[in-house]
């Protein structure tokens, strides 16, 4: 008989959610609260034209690029989830799991 160890745990449901970027930086997601754990968290932009940036902090203006229909995810993280677009009324969606 074969033993599997997990070393994390299986993801069983996905929250989603969509919202709107403008020119200035809004929080998408705020940071978790403990006891809540995220296992991943995927943030796409859903726009054919406007590019977004993934703010991975509760202040600053300047994050990771991610270019019209582009996707980014993490693993692990806890944090706040901030976007800013390079056009206003740009379509964005989040994605995140818990344990």
């Amino acid at each position: 008989m074969a033993n599997i160890n997990i070393s994390s745990p299986f993801i069983r449901a996905f929250t989603h959610a969509d919202a709107t970027a403008g020119v200035a930086a809004a929080e998408l997601l705020a940071a978790a609260v403990t006891p809540e754990r995220r296992i991943i968290v995927i943030v796409q932009n859903k726009s054919t034209s406007a590019s977004i940036q993934v703010i991975l902090a509760a202040t600053g203006s300047v994050g990771i690029y991610v270019p019209p229909l582009g996707n980014i995810s993490l693993d692990n993280y806890n944090g706040a989830v901030r976007v800013i677009a390079s056009a206003a009324a740009t379509s964005v969606h989040i994605a995140y799991a818990t344990a």
